[in-house]
Parts: C-alpha cells; sequence; structure tokens
C-alpha cells in the first residue's frame, strides 16, 4: 500500500524479518544466561547487531510517525493519515521506540470520528496486542483507545479470549475490562 504519508510496499516482508532477528536475540539471550559460555556470548551480541541494523531499515521514514505534519494531520481527521496509522498498528513492528511511536497514534486515534471498517480493525489490533508476547509500554494507550471503539460486544470478545496462563497477558485483558476504559453509557 503506497499513500501519501509511508510507503508500505514490501513492509510485510521487513516486518517479517525484523520479527525474526528479534525472536534471534531472545534466544540467544536465554542460551548465554543459562551457559554463560564466551561463544553463546558472542552469538548473542551478533544477534543483538544483526537485530539493530536491520531495524535501521528505513527508520527514518518510521520517524514520520512522529513527524509534528503527519500528526497534525491525524489530529485533524485526515482520511489517509488515519488509513495511514491504522496500517502500522496493523503491523506492529517492534523496534527501537516502536512503543513510543505506537503510543502516539494511538492517543490521537482515540479523539476522533472514525469509521466502522477503522474502529473494527482496531478492535482486532487491541486483541492482537492483549495476546501478543512481545513488551508493550503502549499497552494502556490500546485500552484508553476502547473509549472510541469499545462496544458491548467487543468486551465479551476480549473476556472470552483464551489468554495463557501468563501473568503480563491476563493483567492487559483485565486493564482492558476496566470501566475506566469503556464509554460511559
Amino acid at each position: 500500500m503506497t499513500s501519501v504519508w509511508f510507503d508500505f510496499t514490501g513492509f510485510p516482508g521487513k516486518v517479517a524479518e525484523l520479527n525474526r532477528l528479534h525472536r534471534l536475540v531472545c534466544e540467544t539471550s536465554e542460551l548465554r544466561m543459562r551457559t554463560r559460555k564466551a561463544e553463546d556470548v558472542a552469538r548473542w551480541e551478533d544477534a543483538v547487531k544483526h537485530w539493530k541494523d536491520f531495524s535501521g531499515f528505513g527508520l527514518e521514514k518510521f520517524y514520520l510517525f512522529e513527524n509534528d505534519h503527519f500528526l497534525a494531520a491525524l489530529s485533524g481527521g485526515e482520511a489517509e493519515a488515519r488509513a495511514c496509522a491504522v496500517t502500522f498498528l496493523e503491523f506492529d513492528p517492534y523496534y527501537y521506540r516502536s512503543g513510543y511511536m505506537k503510543s502516539k497514534l494511538l492517543v490521537r486515534l482515540k479523539h476522533l470520528t472514525l469509521r466502522e471498517s477503522e474502529k473494527k480493525r482496531l478492535r482486532k489490533i487491541v486483541r492482537d496486542a492483549i495476546l501478543s508476547p512481545r513488551p508493550k509500554c503502549e499497552f494502556k494507550d490500546y485500552a484508553r483507545l476502547l473509549k472510541n471503539i469499545g462496544t458491548p460486544e467487543f468486551r465479551q470478545v476480549i473476556r472470552n479470549l483464551p489468554v495463557p496462563d501468563v501473568p503480563y497477558l491476563s493483567a492487559r485483558r483485565s486493564c482492558c475490562l476496566r470501566e475506566v476504559y469503556w464509554k460511559s453509557s
């Protein structure tokens, strides 16, 4: 998808590679902690270097999402900026500062009048964020978005989510079910 704001052409493959490299960092980190062998530490350092190097792919373009001009267009409800922000959140790339960028997008989307199709996509994004194994420093902003996109049906979806017995995932679901994050009836 090419937009005035960001060219998502080839983005799925880049995000998949970014995620693969991050998984390798996690795997080698566990190994180095377990064995404490010099070669495992070196393998982890190499994995971190490759992830950071690849994280820089078009990174200057990612900063578009923190650019005042883009954020003003998004805050103003410009359709193309909304579509670009939602698409970026759907891909959910994980790299240095990505959580802060996602947070800025979520805060603005919370205050906009959105189409039902955008709300539907954002509900799926929130559901996926609850279940994501990756750190989500921006998670409360996903929950706060429910003021704009939440429905009684979606609340039931969250209640019924098959959340693994992992404390931080259960905490995310509980966070999303708190009354403060839902529209007042």
